[in-house]
């Protein structure tokens, strides 16, 4: 399978036109998968906002999971773009500064039960204060998928198949993937899901894997 992870819909919104572009260059089976709003997920005074069409009294009512009427709106704008895209799955990242405290934890009932039928979400947590039980139990009750890197962050807690994010380095994204990590990756990953790379050799990377997992025969 064919499949891009879209970054850029965490910042700012994709263009119409833009998704549109992106839909008929794309070949027959392509995958789109877009990273939602960080109006969604990080709170306004992230640095991530720097590079965000929102105004700093907007970015008052974002962040962990709230749903007010801005973040409703900018899913309205992120959603009919993912249709543009036929894009189905979503990825939420949420920061150090999101911990599983019982207001944060009801936002994200109260959120993804109000979106429960736009598609599949994945959820890849930061922070140490999120064990791996709290994700599975936060995942089984949200049916989201945990997204993970599994060398850095530990075992996927919970999903119908496998989503590694490679950061390489989570301070610096510096990494070159050796042979021997991709295999450990592979073995790990189980028998059907994706593997993402988000580092800064993530097309040389990424293209290695292809090479292996087709020497492979997989």
């Amino acid at each position: 399978m064919e499949v891009v992870e879209v970054q850029i819909s965490f910042y700012r919104q994709i263009g119409e036109q833009q998704a549109l572009n992106w839909r008929e260059k794309a070949p027959g089976g392509f995958e789109f998968i877009l990273k939602a709003p960080q109006c969604v997920t990080h709170p306004p005074k992230s640095p991530t906002y720097h590079r965000s069409h929102l105004g700093s009294q907007e970015r008052q009512e974002c962040g962990f999971f709230r749903l007010s009427a801005v973040v409703e709106r900018e899913m309205e704008v992120f959603l009919g773009r993912a249709k543009t895209l036929k894009a189905q799955k979503f990825l939420f990242q949420t920061p150090p500064s999101f911990k599983p405290t019982r207001e944060n934890l009801e936002n994200m009932e109260e959120f993804f039960k109000s979106y429960q039928e736009k598609g599949l979400f994945l959820w890849e947590p930061r922070g140490k204060e999120w064990t791996l039980q709290t994700v599975k139990e936060c995942c089984k009750k949200l049916d989201l998928v945990h997204a993970t890197d599994p060398l850095l962050e530990g075992p996927q807690a919970w999903g119908a198949f496998t989503y590694f994010r490679l950061h390489g380095n989570l301070r610096t994204y510096r990494h070159d993937y050796s042979r021997e990590e991709m295999e450990t990756i592979l073995e790990l990953a189980g028998e059907e899901g994706y593997i993402l790379f988000n580092n800064d050799k993530m097309w040389k990377n990424a293209l290695e894997m292809k090479n292996l997992l087709s020497s492979n025969g997989a």
